[in-house]
């Protein structure tokens, strides 16, 4: 019986020492610095390497930033529609999270709602700016994408860049 004492008291010191020592150790949160104002400075950045490219920047009514790639012919996408469309998603850093080539035939299709749980909203809102054929670079404000919480390997507070090929509406 002595013996499973001493094993008893030995195994509770070392838990007792190893959660103090863990105690100690600071614990963080990996995404504390992805703040507002990191994502502000990220636009900005963005923005201005594609002003000193001498690209031309629109912005929608929702304040989404776009760059027209390649002009499209025919009536723009509207809510309701079937969209086919390949895309790459990216970070401000050119850091490819997803993209729609090599799956399949490279499209990805799916229904313009005015609200979806399908998409992002800065995601199709800025669809609405294409029509078939049409290719454009949008920088989207975590506002309009996964906001503060970030979804999956997407950190919180996070502008996201779409490449956007529209090829067919239905």
């Amino acid at each position: 019986m002595k013996k499973w004492n001493k094993i008893f008291n030995f195994c509770l010191c070392a838990m007792f020492v190893s959660v103090l020592a863990t105690s100690c150790l600071k614990s963080t949160d990996p995404y504390a610095s992805y703040t507002p104002a990191r994502e502000a400075g990220l636009i900005k950045t963005w923005l201005d390497a594609e002003v000193a490219a001498k690209k031309n920047i629109d912005t929608t009514a929702t304040d989404i930033y776009y760059i027209r790639d390649k002009v499209g012919t025919g009536a723009m996408v509207k809510t309701g529609d079937t969209v086919r469309v390949i895309y790459t998603g990216k970070y401000t850093d050119g850091t490819v999270f997803d993209t729609s080539v090599g799956r399949n035939d490279g499209t990805f299709t799916y229904v313009q709602k005015a609200t979806s749980s399908r998409m992002i909203q800065g995601w199709e809102e800025g669809i609405q700016v294409l029509n078939k054929g049409a290719s454009a670079t949008f920088l989207i404000p975590s506002a309009k994408a996964y906001g503060s919480t970030g979804y999956s390997s997407i950190p919180p507070n996070t502008p996201l860049i779409f490449v956007i090929e529209v090829v067919s509406i239905k």
